[in-house]
């Protein structure tokens, strides 16, 4: 969920998520959290320590790769509300989140997403962690390149229609009647101009078209290697 509140021209973005109360119960509703435009968690409300459910929260953190360092913000924002939160709780339930955030396929995921990886990982999860999310890395890098080399191959066929069109345009101008000197002189040298750049452009269009091919044929067979 979402909303904006504003503050004279400024407006401040808030997130929410959800946050398990601590009731008999075990209800769960949904209480605001404040967050920067980063999506880190500034501070919590006076309502939402003292209803907290700090190894859900801790869980919640972990497995969303967030550092256990996130549990100082949460200390602050509720010590300045006079509330002590659990630290023993919030630290089992980030640890048991962080397992959940470092397995293979999520590691791969995260990697083919082009998302950034925190270093929260312990020793004994973080290999196959990091080699998933290289793999996924690759692929993400692969597929930026098809696509870039997509949109520039698209673009140099396109400025070469042109090229051809405004080389008609000039020469037909030229042939006319009653066209100054001065008109033919700059006329000649735009035509001198676009033979140049649509040589280099047709030079251009297959090495090009070469180099999206075997980033194609790299990301295809990478994607039938990668099983996660």
């Amino acid at each position: 969920l979402e909303t904006l509140k504003g503050t004279g021209n400024k407006m401040i973005f808030r997130k929410f998520r959800m946050v398990t109360l601590r009731t008999p119960n075990r209800l769960a509703v949904v209480l605001a959290l404040a967050a920067s435009l980063a999506g880190c968690a500034t501070g919590l409300s006076e309502q939402e320590c003292q209803v907290a459910d700090w190894h859900t929260i801790g869980f919640e953190d972990g497995a969303k790769g967030r550092p256990e360092a996130q549990l100082g913000k949460h200390r602050k924002a509720c010590a300045e509300h006079g509330i002590a939160l659990q630290l023993n709780e919030y630290r089992e339930g980030w640890q048991t989140g962080v397992k959940s955030y470092c397995q293979p396929a999520n590691g791969y995921n995260l990697g083919r997403k082009g998302k950034a990886y925190g270093g929260v990982c312990p020793g004994t999860l973080e290999p196959g962690f990091l080699g998933a999310y290289g793999d996924g890395r690759s692929l993400y890098i692969l597929e930026r390149d098809v696509h870039r080399l997509s949109r520039t191959l698209t673009r140099k066929r396109n400025r070469l229609k042109a090229i051809e069109t405004e080389a008609r345009d000039a020469g037909l101008e030229l042939v006319a009647k009653g066209i100054p000197t001065e008109r033919r002189v700059i006329l000649l040298d735009n035509i001198r101009k676009l033979a140049e750049e649509r040589a280099e452009t047709k030079t251009q269009i297959p090495t090009i078209q070469a180099e999206l091919e075997t980033k194609r044929q790299q990301l295809s067979t990478l994607s039938s290697a990668h099983v996660y």
